[in-house]
């Protein structure tokens, strides 16, 4: 065995332990992608005004994480009357239970929610 020899077997070895950690790290990333998840939905109206082709954006952002039984529920909306109490119902009717929350203004005409609420075990059937 030359010195040449032994460089090639410890360069190919030292490959073959990075593809390894490579395999590693997306199994991992794969399976954090399976408990936990997110999703952002915005919600679009178009301008009532024919004449003008823009569309205005309404301010609806509600963003989702999961993480195995829990979910975290951001939202950014318009403020209006009983918002909250429909959320919550609307929650309670997709089986969640809600366990925190908080409801901050921002700006004259804004609230920003957050929600922490666990999936129900129990799924009652409609009467």
């Amino acid at each position: 065995m030359d010195k040449a020899y032994v460089l090639r077997e410890a360069v190919n070895y030292t490959k073959q332990l990075q593809e390894r950690v490579k395999e590693l790290e997306n199994q991992n990333n794969d399976t954090r992608v399976v408990h936990h998840s997110s999703a952002l939905v915005r919600k679009s109206e178009a301008s009532s005004n024919k004449n003008n082709e823009t569309n205005k954006e309404s301010l609806f952002e509600v963003e989702a994480r999961v993480l195995d039984e829990e979910v975290l529920i951001g939202i950014h909306c318009e403020k209006q009357k009983d918002i909250i109490c429909n959320i919550l119902a609307l929650l309670e009717k997709l089986h969640f239970s809600p366990t925190s929350s908080s409801v901050l203004p921002f700006g004259n005409s804004t609230l920003i929610i957050h929600i922490i609420a666990q999936v129900s075990n129990t799924i009652h059937e409609p009467k």
